[in-house]
């Protein structure tokens, strides 16, 4: 979903430019800047596929170091001319809303006051979900307006130029529309995503968003725990929760057990108003992360879990993953998901 609202002056720009010449990118790298690391891809449209030209991980970038964002520089395989940017969205609000009717030119006004933003700028955006004659559902999101400036400021002139902002939990829901919802377009199903700092879940009804929630902690909280408990540094605390070699399932317990009791009260009130089975919930395929979560989701939701990656929608090229990325595959999620929007936008779908 990208946010389009109070556009920049770069990403005014390079957006107006595609409008005047009736030519959405067809081929675009996607930035996220993750607090881990920065993940890249290059992604283009080849007829009716999206291929996965090249991708890589980059050392993070802190967007409030003016030296790192000046020196920051994309490796030749992943030079384009277009750049869709992900970013944390620390503080950003996200919401369903449904309103009566069909979207007038008061639109953004009644977005604006819904969002519940409190003082300050706030870059807003949002995503056509359904529309009838009686009600409209959309997909809205604000972003701290220091967030997208501070973002937009890694590449302020010339290639590549900004396309889009969005935040990289809301990415990622675009990369599994486009890998396991696709293939499961007449269930109704979950995804949770664990991010480094924000986790996210989210229910579909034929493809369709019905539920997503926004938890402010992630899996970077979970190793900064680690740390501070047992007094190791973050290569053993990253060591311990892929190996497991030290029981730390009530550490894991007391951080998610407020999440996991939202996970089930939203899945059963999505079954209710919705009058559907949630037939599954899907987690990254990503063993450091996913094995410290996915005992307690199955005990909890009673339901297959099912795990995933960002290119089961795309055509990953041979030569775009080397052999040490292919295990951080799960990686991408968010870089994959703003790319096929971008992508999806071009082609006329619905998008904000």
């Amino acid at each position: 979903m990208a946010i389009l609202d109070q556009l920049g002056p770069q990403l005014a720009a390079a957006t107006k430019l595609l409008r005047a010449l009736r030519q959405p990118p067809q081929e675009l790298v996607a930035v996220d800047f993750d607090p881990a690391a920065t993940r890249c891809v290059r992604l283009k449209v080849s007829g009716a596929e999206v291929e996965a030209l090249a991708a890589d991980i980059l050392p993070a970038l802190d967007l409030g170091d003016e030296a790192q964002v000046k020196a920051f520089e994309l490796p030749k395989p992943l030079a384009a001319r277009y750049v869709a940017i992900c970013i944390p969205g620390s503080g950003a609000i996200v919401k369903l809303l449904n309103f009566p009717g069909a979207l007038d030119d008061k639109a953004e006004e009644q977005i604006r006051e819904h969002m519940g933003v409190g003082e300050g700028a706030f870059r807003f955006g949002y995503r056509l979900i359904s529309q009838t004659r009686s009600e409209t559902r959309l997909l809205t999101v604000a972003i701290p307006e220091a967030q997208v400036q501070a973002a937009c400021a890694v590449f302020p002139t010339g290639l590549p130029a900004p396309t889009s902002v969005e935040v990289s939990g809301l990415a990622v829901m675009s990369a599994f529309l486009h890998g396991p919802a696709a293939a499961a377009q007449d269930e109704a199903v979950g995804v949770v995503e664990f991010g480094a700092r924000d986790t996210y879940f989210a229910f579909f009804k034929k493809r369709e968003l019905v539920l997503i929630r926004k938890f402010d902690f992630g899996h970077l909280n979970l190793l900064e725990r680690l740390e501070r408990g047992m007094g190791a540094d973050r290569q053993t605390a990253l060591n311990i929760m892929r190996d497991q070699s030290f029981d730390i399932s009530q550490l894991i317990k007391d951080m998610t057990d407020p999440f996991i009791k939202q996970l089930v009260i939203s899945q059963h009130f999505v079954e209710r108003r919705e009058n559907c089975h949630i037939s599954r919930i899907f987690v990254p395929d990503d063993p450091s992360i996913t094995r410290v979560w996915l005992n307690d989701i199955k005990a909890a939701v009673g339901l297959e879990v099912g795990t995933w990656h960002p290119f089961e929608g795309v055509k990953l090229l041979p030569e775009a993953l080397s052999g040490k990325l292919e295990a951080s595959r799960c990686d991408f999620a968010a870089a994959v998901g703003a790319a096929l929007a971008k992508f999806e936008e071009g082609r006329g779908g619905s998008g904000g």
